[in-house]
């Protein structure tokens, strides 16, 4: 393939692609207006919404292609975003969502393909046209086509592997793009395989922390009548702003009569980067109501008034082999937990405010957990955290530390009687302080001092532990002795092997030890448990499961198992749990449950369902169900319905509410009846209160702003290339701003500002521009985007510049003169960080489309050059090492470029002043 006929080919893929990305990125409001209209783009009646959205990654053989693919989970299997497909395979095809239509060819040019929505066909070369069959559903994202019909079509086998978050591609026959993937796999032999996506390549937007922010408040209130018991009422404040240089949550709650109950207020700094109070160089310092970490074998984490201070990486709670998930839970609101993807806990809504996940197991490398909380009216949130398990926990040298004192289970200012239930838990104080130092890339050890209350006494202890990975394992040795008491020894173990996550631990007493972690007359206990997942054809069944066993002093027995099962076949989620424990001592406590947790959508309906069965003592049978029926009334109101049955007092519930989500507000309407004779109907509101950036007023709005970070975005046209807004610089209306790996709502207005709401706090994220909102080819992001850290009811100032855009070309040839083909090159912009990449192609040939304004300079991999043992530095024909692409000069063509040897001397004019190539050249 000459040069020419390349340069013409991937200018048509990324045509292809960028008209496909615009076809696909419509905004939400550009939907149709009616349900008419949106029966007729999705006959099946299934309705794209945030819990079926997947992001998966496309697997062929042992490669993953380089684009992630966004898609649902639909009424009949999953679909997958057709621009999203046609980037990654590289596709030049065509999609017009004005005469809905896409045209172009699939993996040769005699493949041509035409899909026609209109008349509802799809033709292939040397075919006849053939229905679609309800193949494709409009999505806020564009065209989701299912899998089996992607492929009918493309004649490769498209299988979602959901447990992995991955899409399967198999082929008989060896296409482009596995040819491309060969080409880029010989060039990672000279560049690392595990380059990941890194947030410190981009600029980023610090936000300084004032004497004064006004705050955002978040409100629920409710008001109830009951046939027995009259009217009641609840209201929760929830606040979050800055105060004299610190950020501040205040939370104000009250009984159902209106009085104040409590108040919960925090006061702290958070920095991801550390460098809080001097040479402590902490990354979270709080005092008010706080929340300590837990010990190896003593204390539990405890939350109450207090203060805190550590080192450790923000949102690190876990001990070796389980974690503790904590965070706010509005009142009437449920949350659900899921690990890899599986659902294994499940809370409803409490009177603290929190939702509390104690002692979840962790897994040898990734757990990814995401708490999903649903809200009364039909609020959906999602809050996510990683927990790594394996090498580089803590760097070489690291040290981290924590010190905390805390009074268990206060709030800091307590403004009615002590409950019974709060005169069972002990409120009395407790402090710790721990250390943890890697030695190695896979060796650390810690220290730690605990001192709290227990069986009406104080106890003071100390532990040690002593952590090594492997490469299929990681192994802990703690130990922990009590002054005046006992010693604890345990062994701790988290591994991998194939497809099967397994975990073993044993732990020993000597002589009176009593700690939390285990009651005092237990002299050994262990256990073992295990994750993997089952193919059984198209389906991918997780399960996990757990053996515990534990002997007392005395020679009385505990053995518990338990089993996890999840399967999703179409629209149905189904889970199961089994729990059995067996007590020789204590046959009271024996005790057989299964919970099954279901979710099932239907059309415009969505059932969801748990229920708990006891198979032994005196509760047994049915202890509790719930089945919650919900379907949506037009865009914004919601209808549900739940049936309930608690067996401690042999009751079943019937509620059905109607919720109307407003632009500033959401408002619910209830009523229930009860077997027992209970009547009753109540209202619930809730809102947020913010500044607001744009109009610098007060802003009104149902996203929940005291809880999240927002950021306040200005897109502007650079039209000189300098990444600052300059006077005559147009603001640019209609343009989609994205945060992290998702689209927003957002859209810029005509002042060319928009408003992204819901960013997770202290989550660097990347706020960028969605190009597929851009109706110029020509225009491109000077940048991928702004990092921003957000922090609770704050927000963030950030401005977005869009250039006009040129290309640079130009052939690669060896140090002897030949073409030299797969390898990595990089174009390093003003502030020395990588803009783009590209792989020579087998003739040297290199080109770079879509380049913003700006000044440059040209260089290959630090791992190329040192495997090739040439310099780095590319230099134009005439020596020059920075360039500018600028309206005057938009297409940069080097030529031949003639790698040089690293022995050779340095020309002049490869040593340029300026910071552009210092940075260019540096690490």
């Amino acid at each position: 393939m000459t040069a020419l006929r390349q340069r013409i080919l991937s200018a048509a893929a990324i045509a292809a692609v960028a008209l496909s990305a615009f076809a696909s990125g419509a905004p939400v409001h550009a939907q149709a207006n009616s349900r008419a209209q949106e029966s007729a783009a999705n006959p099946s009646g299934w309705r794209a919404n945030e819990d079926d959205y997947l992001l998966l990654q496309m697997k062929i053989k042992n490669f993953r292609l380089s684009y992630e693919v966004r898609g649902y989970q639909t009424d009949r299997g999953v679909c997958l975003d057709l621009a999203d497909v046609v980037q990654s395979l590289d596709l030049p095809i065509r999609i017009d969502k004005k005469s809905r239509r896409a045209t172009g060819w699939l993996f040769a040019e005699d493949q041509e393909i035409t899909i026609d929505r209109s008349s509802n066909t799809v033709q292939k070369v040397n075919t006849g046209p053939a229905p679609l069959a309800n193949d494709i559903y409009d999505t806020p994202e564009g065209w989701c086509v299912d899998t089996r019909a992607l492929s009918r079509w493309f004649g490769v086998d498209f299988t979602p592997d959901l447990f992995n978050a991955a899409v399967k591609l198999e082929s008989e026959t060896e296409l482009p793009f596995m040819q491309a993937i060969e080409r880029r796999k010989r060039a990672e032999r000279i560049r690392p395989s595990n380059v990941s996506f890194d947030l410190s390549q981009y600029p980023s937007s610090k936000m300084e922390y004032r004497n004064w922010r006004t705050p955002s408040v978040d409100v629920v209130a409710d008001v109830e009548a009951r046939k027995d018991s009259g009217l009641a009422g609840r209201v929760e404040f929830f606040a979050a702003g800055e105060a004299l240089g610190a950020s501040y949550t205040a939370r104000i709650s009250t009984d159902n009569q209106l009085r104040p109950q409590s108040v919960r207020v925090r006061a702290y700094r958070s920095d991801v980067e550390g460098g809080l109070l001097g040479p402590l160089d902490a990354t979270d310092v709080a005092i008010g109501d706080v929340e300590t970490v837990p010990g190896r074998l003593v204390g539990q984490t405890a939350v109450g008034r207090g203060a805190f201070v550590t080192n450790r990486p923000l949102n690190q709670t876990s001990r070796f082999s389980t974690t503790v998930l904590r965070g706010t839970l509005p009142s009437g609101w449920d949350a659900e937990l899921y690990r890899n993807g599986q659902l294994i806990a499940f809370q409803g809504s409490r009177d603290d405010g929190r939702y509390e996940f104690i002692d979840i197991e962790l897994f040898f490398g990734r757990n990814d957990f995401e708490v999903v909380l649903y809200g009364p009216q039909g609020q959906i949130r999602r809050d996510r955290s990683s927990v790594p398990v394996g090498a580089s926990q803590i760097e070489p040298g690291q040290t981290y530390y924590w010190a905390g004192v805390v009074q268990d289970n206060r709030d800091l200012i307590q403004l009615e009687p002590i409950t019974v239930r709060q005169a069972q838990l002990p409120q009395k104080w407790r402090w710790g302080t721990g250390v943890e130092r890697g030695l190695s890339k896979r060796t650390s050890v810690g220290f730690g001092v605990h001192n709290l209350f227990r069986n009406e006494a104080r106890h003071t202890y100390t532990e040690a532990t002593l952590t090594h990975s492997l490469s299929f394992a990681q192994v802990e040795l703690a130990a922990a002795h009590e002054f005046g008491g006992g010693v604890v020894t345990n062994l701790n173990t988290l591994g991998r092997v194939g497809n099967v996550n397994f975990g073993a631990n044993a732990r020993v007493f000597f002589g009176d030890f009593a700690g939390e972690f285990a009651e005092n007359d237990i002299a050994y206990l262990g256990g073992v448990n295990f994750s993997t997942s089952l193919r059984m054809g198209r389906l991918s069944i997780p399960i996990q499961g757990g053996v515990t066993h534990a002997k007392r002093d005395n020679g009385e027995s505990i053995n518990g198992f338990n089993l996890i099962t999840s399967i999703a076949a179409g629209r149905l989620s189904l889970s199961a749990q089994l729990r059995h424990e067996q007590d020789s001592g204590r046959p009271q406590n024996d005790n057989t449950e299964v919970t099954l947790i279901a979710n099932r959508r239907w059309r415009d309906f969505r059932v969801r369902g748990n229920a708990t069965f006891r198979a032994n003592g005196p509760d047994k049978g049915l202890v509790s169900a719930t089945v919650r029926v919900e379907t949506d009334i037009g865009e914004d109101g919601a209808l549900q319905g739940d049936f309930d049955y608690n067996s401690s007092n042999n009751e079943y519930r019937l509620t059905a509410g109607y919720t109307h989500r407003f632009e500033e507000f959401s408002l619910r309407g209830d009523a229930f009846v009860t077997s027992l004779g209970g009547v009753g109907a109540g209202i619930q509101a809730a809102f947020s209160l913010g500044p607001d950036p744009i109009s610098g007023g007060v802003r009104v709005t149902h996203a929940k702003l005291a809880r999240n970070g927002q950021a306040a975005v200005t897109v502007y046209r650079d039209d000189n290339g300098n990444e600052r807004r300059d006077a005559g610089e147009p603001l640019l209306e209609n343009i989609m701003v994205e945060a992290g790996l998702r689209s927003t709502d957002a859209v810029t207005g005509a002042n060319g500002r928009a408003i992204v709401d819901e960013l997770r706090p202290f989550q660097p994220v990347l706020v960028g521009i969605d190009e597929s909102s851009l109706e110029d080819p020509f225009l491109a992001p000077s940048t991928k985007g702004i990092v921003v850290t957000p922090r609770p009811g704050v927000v963030a100032q950030v401005e977005l510049a869009i250039s006009p855009t040129g290309e640079i070309e130009g052939s690669l040839l060896s140090v002897t003169g030949t073409d030299q083909s797969g390898v990595r090159l990089q174009l390093i912009n003003q502030r020395g960080a990588v803009q783009a990449e590209t792989v020579s192609e087998f003739d040297g040939f290199f080109l770079f489309q879509r380049v913003p304004y700006g000044k440059y300079s040209l260089r290959i991999s630090e791992e190329a050059a040192n495997a090739l043992d040439v310099k780095p530095a590319l230099s134009l024909k005439d020596g020059r090492f920075v360039f500018t692409i600028n309206r005057e000069e938009d297409v940069i063509r080097f030529g031949p470029v003639k790698l040089i040897s690293a022995d050779a001397p340095d020309p002049p004019t490869s040593r340029p002043a300026g910071p552009v190539i210092a940075a260019a050249n540096a690490k």
